[in-house]
């Protein structure tokens, strides 16, 4: 079966809005996926969101975890810790 750009919007439409970033982000990957080692120009918006999030975590850097603290944390809540 062949997905519909109108069934793709169907399924955006009962997402919470928290997550569109995600999704969109996700969309992002496929598309430099699908082009890597072809011509892809970084967006300037792209350019503009990952300096906030430099600029975010240098004044912020007590909010990040790391890879190895998140996995515990999933893992303390699999086991209802």
């Amino acid at each position: 079966m062949d997905i519909t750009i109108k069934e793709i919007e169907k399924n955006l439409k009962t997402l919470p809005k928290e997550l569109f970033g995600q999704v969109n982000d996700y969309i992002e990957f496929l598309k430099y996926k699908h082009f890597k080692g072809k011509q892809y120009e970084v967006s300037e918006w792209q350019k503009e969101e990952t300096q906030r999030r430099v600029d975010y975590f240098r004044n912020n850097p007590h909010s990040f975890v790391s890879e190895s603290e998140m996995n515990d944390y999933l893992n303390d809540l699999d086991r209802g810790d």
